[in-house]
């Protein structure tokens, strides 16, 4: 026995426009904002993300070929990060769906990876530490199962097609300097005896 949901007309107007704005359909933003708000507040060092139809994205996307638009994905979540290896993998001759997995070298949080990409949020599974990310139009039509086995099939050893890329981003953040510290038994007590110290500090006087 199907549950039928109601929600208040003003709700479904917001839901409306988000979902033409994003071009999703409705049963995939539900799914998409619950998702989200179960996992906004965590951090992940592994993510891989799945882009569908990633020319949408791109101004004059006529004149780019597949290997200039995986360039563009990649230093979008590679560039002014934590660091770490990007691998994208798209062929949209085969599927029009971009492929990436993304080993940051620290935790990167959720909330920056969407801010990353039009502030849109995608479904979400979460496999042990690592969060799939889907940017789909529609969660429900049968193509999931066919973008998840196509990264599976990016992640195995496979014969190189001439449509996958892979590089390491350094971070953006610099590497603390080696501190120096100083052992006590550097400071002896003799290097203070000579030294005289007024303790009455009630006669001093401070300018403001």
């Amino acid at each position: 026995m199907g549950v039928k949901m109601e929600f208040p007309d003003e709700y479904m107007q917001i839901l409306k426009s988000y979902t033409e704005q994003n071009d999703v359909t409705i049963e995939t933003a539900i799914a998409d904002t619950l998702e989200f708000l179960e996992l906004k507040n965590e951090s992940f060092s592994h993510y891989r993300v799945a882009i569908e139809n990633p020319e949408n994205y791109l101004n004059d996307p006529d004149e780019l070929n597949a290997k200039a638009l995986r360039q563009i994905y990649m230093d979008l979540f590679g560039e002014d990060t934590v660091g770490g290896m990007v691998r994208c993998y798209y062929n949209p001759d085969r599927l029009n769906v971009l492929l990436m997995d993304i080993q940051y070298d620290d935790s990167v949080t959720l909330w920056n990876v969407i801010e990353t990409f039009h502030n849109k949020i995608p479904g979400m599974e979460l496999s042990q530490d690592i969060l799939s990310l889907f940017y789909v139009h529609d969660r429900f039509d049968g193509s999931h199962d066919k973008i998840v086995e196509m990264m599976e099939w990016m992640l195995s050893d496979h014969e190189d097609d001439g449509f996958e890329t892979a590089g390491y981003y350094e971070t953006i953040f610099d590497e603390p300097d080696d501190e120096e510290f100083f052992d006590d038994e550097d400071f002896g007590d003799d290097e203070f005896e000579d030294e005289e110290f007024d303790d009455d500090f009630d006669d001093q006087k401070f300018e403001e």
